[in-house]
């Protein structure tokens, strides 16, 4: 068995962009898009609309950069508190919300949500 040192990731960092771009981009070949991105954006918007899960404050704890799923919940709170585990995170997030260049692009998740509440 070979023996190899574990990453911590709150020491030792992991790269954030890279796993947006690997699970999350809006590539044509990108072969997560149906497990990561359609599947869990559908059950969420159906989840709230039913009203299954309701309050005026979402503590959303994800890891990485990632935000896709909270397009579904900005409708249904008033406050979302977006909590990162390491600065990268936070950076690449800030790049996003300062329409920074190079800030990931969420563009195809918000015409994945229009795709499936068009259908609803």
């Amino acid at each position: 068995m070979d023996c190899s040192a574990h990453k911590i990731y709150h020491l030792h960092s992991f790269d954030s962009r890279r796993l947006l771009e690997d699970y999350f981009s809006g590539n044509p070949d990108m072969a997560f898009e149906e497990d990561f991105l359609k599947f869990p954006i559908e059950k969420l918007i159906k989840m709230f609309t039913l009203g299954h899960v309701k309050g005026d404050i979402l503590f959303d704890l994800s890891i990485g950069s990632m935000i896709h799923h909270l397009y579904s919940a900005y409708k249904f709170f008033e406050h979302i508190i977006v909590l990162k585990l390491n600065d990268r995170c936070i950076m690449e997030l800030k790049r996003w919300v300062d329409t920074r260049t190079g800030a990931f692009q969420w563009g195809h998740v918000l015409q994945i949500h229009a795709e499936i509440e068009e259908k609803r």
